[in-house]
């Protein structure tokens, strides 16, 4: 009787205390519970504020490599446009060049010589204008990669918070410790009971957790089932309107220099056109009219050779017949004589003329055929006639031999036009000039006759 009331008791005891420690884990695994799904809740609104940040942060770069493109192709036509420029700038400089070795009788200022000059300061002045605003849209490529840089940098290191948040989520299963062999004097018994605490405080700890947290890591990051705290919200508004206002003013600085660049481009190609055109114009014109100013002159100095022959002539049948004694024909006589000397100086004057507007002809005409190529290969070869290593070398240029041989041709002294023997009839050769061409030879034969 006495042992089966104390099994009785015994046993009572038991199921009071299974229920005790069985209401005590069900409390305990309710508090980690919600221990755990408040962690969660902090995790997936700091990855829902880092995601609103990331998503404004993408669209900000996206914009900013469009800004960039645009930039960048602003700054390929400005560079084309300065090249174009360039290439004109160079024949302007060579054609002044060129017109500076003129006679001194035609180096005045012409239209033409105007029409250059103003060229060259349009030309220098849209090279200035060009070279600032590549100097700007490099500047602006610069901030644009820097502030994408830096939105990158910002990107990952918010991705790496969140895989770090994300990963104090998964559960951290405790291995057991690692207890040494008992003593063979224990026997057998001691290590099967100790395997199956083990084994017990295993289930413990993996039972519970692994329903509850295996579905609960995979969810996806994007999609949290909670709603942000009204501090992260005003944060991550707060960071992705910073981003946006940054963003925003670096790209409408960008679209300014591009509308810019691209008004300069269209104003400097119209104006370096116009101004290149009125220089053809003018050089046009100004061949036209020497050309035309040295056939008259050549004409007129046909008439005057064939006056001084028909007068030399004259002159000296007079003065054959001419009686010294007659005071009235001997002083005619002088004043004929001076009038043919007058005629004379005309005629080397008109010679000279001649060789100015040809010279001044050959000049203009070169400066029609010079190119951006030979204008370039000229100043290269200029710039090594001036080194040191060659001091001596000569600066002698396919383009300058004709005007150089031009102006060699037209020296002081005045071309010996061809005249005729006043015995024979018979035309003595001179040196070759303009006037002296076999044009004027068959005129002045032809008045002759």
């Amino acid at each position: 009787m006495q042992a089966r009331n104390l099994i009785r008791d015994m046993l009572t005891v038991v199921r009071n205390n299974e229920v005790v420690e069985a209401s005590n884990k069900a409390a305990m695994q309710e508090a980690d519970k919600r221990e755990k799904e408040a962690k969660k809740a902090v995790v997936f609104s700091k990855a829902a504020a880092h995601e609103k940040v990331i998503a404004t942060s993408f669209k900000c770069m996206q914009d900013i490599e469009d800004g960039i493109l645009q930039t960048e192709d602003s700054l390929s036509k400005l560079t084309h446009e300065r090249y174009r420029g360039f290439a004109y700038l160079q024949v302007c400089e060579r054609r002044l060049e060129l017109r500076e070795k003129r006679p001194p009788a035609e180096t005045f200022q012409d239209a033409l010589t105007l029409a250059l000059t103003s060229e060259k300061q349009t030309l220098e002045a849209a090279r200035k204008e060009l070279l600032e605003l590549e100097e700007q849209g490099k500047k602006i490529v610069t901030e644009l990669r820097d502030k994408r840089k830096f939105l990158s940098e910002d990107t990952g290191i918010r991705r790496l918070q969140m895989m770090e948040d994300l990963k104090t989520l998964s559960p951290q299963v405790a291995l057991p410790p690692v207890k040494a062999n008992s003593s063979p004097k224990n026997g057998k018994a001691e290590p099967k009971e100790e395997k199956k605490e083990e084994k017990a405080e295993a289930e413990k700890t993996e039972k519970p957790e692994e329903p509850a947290e295996a579905p609960e890591a995979e969810r996806p990051v994007t999609a949290p089932s909670h709603v942000m705290t009204p501090e992260e919200q005003k944060k991550a508004e707060q960071a992705s309107k910073e981003l946006i206002a940054d963003t925003l003013k670096l790209l409408e600085k960008t679209s300014c220099h591009r509308n810019k660049s691209l008004e300069t481009v269209f104003k400097v190609k119209q104006d370096t056109s116009r101004a290149n055109h009125r220089s053809e114009d003018c050089l046009s014109r100004r061949t036209a009219e020497l050309a035309e100013m040295k056939k008259q002159l050549e004409k007129h100095a046909l008439d005057v050779e064939a006056a001084i022959l028909r007068a030399e002539r004259s002159l000296e049948r007079t003065e054959r017949r001419l009686d010294v004694k007659d005071n009235k024909k001997v002083e005619k006589f002088k004043q004929d004589t001076a009038m043919l000397e007058n005629l004379r100086g005309i005629r080397d004057r008109l010679g000279e003329d001649i060789r100015n507007k040809f010279a001044a002809l050959e000049i203009d005409n070169m400066c029609r055929r010079v190119t951006a190529a030979k204008a370039a290969e000229t100043k290269m070869k200029q710039s090594l006639n001036r080194t040191n290593s060659a001091p001596t070398l000569k600066k002698s240029s396919t383009n300058e031999a004709g005007a150089g041989q031009a102006a060699e041709g037209f020296g002081d002294k005045p071309p010996e036009i061809n005249v005729a023997d006043a015995n024979n009839g018979t035309s003595t050769a001179a040196k070759s000039s303009p006037g002296s061409s076999k044009s004027l030879k068959a005129g002045a034969a032809a008045g002759l006759q």
